[in-house]
């Protein structure tokens, strides 16, 4: 997967497009709070988490469709093997990538605006082991959905805007108007990015991050259930109404 994602555009292309997301994020953090030093390192964050919200979320949904395209999705779901096993290893490049993205994007942070990290490490860890299955669950959902409609892209262009301002990503939800921190708090994402912010940025420790851990800890342990039951499920209504491939 990680070699065809690289043939299917170019070395050069490729490298251009996850050098670009980092550098034209940051360009909008130093215009939108260049007056605002806090803001703009909870935006720096944010924008290192935007890679990892875009690449896993919505890449369960491209693989699929990219199959499907193919004519290969209907081969993979009768491969003798659990799906989430071929799902999960295409799903790992997006990973890798989103790690490398994120990684760039604080790195730009700290050479261009001077960003100081002041990492508490028990808690960094702890923050994205429970974030990453929220991701995870979030791109099975999508990815059933993609299945079912036959549209994943298009579905992750109506969703992603809504993450975006929801989630907390360039502006904390404590910050939001009202009545948009109450869809914002039943979605994890803010919860997650607050968390990591606060223990890359501030040190702070599991004891005060416990009000953003706990519920991030309660969407850890039941999101990925939903999505495994979400992704069967409509894995089965595809295969009842034949759309598993274009044909059908």
């Amino acid at each position: 997967m990680a070699k065809q994602r690289v043939m299917s555009t170019g070395t050069f292309s490729y490298i251009l497009v996850w050098m670009s997301f980092p550098v034209f994020n940051l360009a909008i953090n130093a215009l939108l709070f260049r007056d605002d030093p806090a803001l703009r390192d909870y935006a720096i964050v944010g924008g290192a988490m935007m890679s990892f919200l875009f690449s896993t979320i919505f890449n369960a949904g491209q693989i699929l469709d990219q199959e499907r395209y193919r004519g290969t999705l209907g081969n993979l779901f009768l491969a003798p093997c659990p799906r989430y096993a071929w799902l999960g290893g295409m799903q790992l490049v997006a990973l890798v990538e989103a790690i490398v993205t994120g990684l760039l994007t604080l790195l730009a942070g700290k050479l261009l605006f001077g960003i100081t990290f002041a990492v508490n490490v028990p808690a960094l860890c702890l923050a994205l082991a429970l974030f990453l299955p929220c991701l995870w669950a979030f791109s099975m959902i999508h990815g059933a959905l993609g299945v079912a409609i036959r549209g994943a892209n298009d579905l992750s262009n109506l969703l992603f805007p809504l993450i975006v301002l929801l989630g907390g990503v360039l502006y904390p939800v404590a910050l939001l108007p009202y009545w948009l921190r109450i869809p914002a708090r039943l979605l994890p994402f803010g919860y997650g990015i607050e968390a990591i912010h606060a223990a890359l940025v501030r040190d702070a420790d599991i004891t005060e991050l416990w009000r953003s851990l706990l519920p991030l800890a309660g969407f850890a342990l039941v999101l990925p259930l939903l999505g495994i039951a979400a992704f069967t499920w409509l894995e089965r209504l595809a295969r009842r109404r034949g759309i598993l491939e274009l044909a059908g």
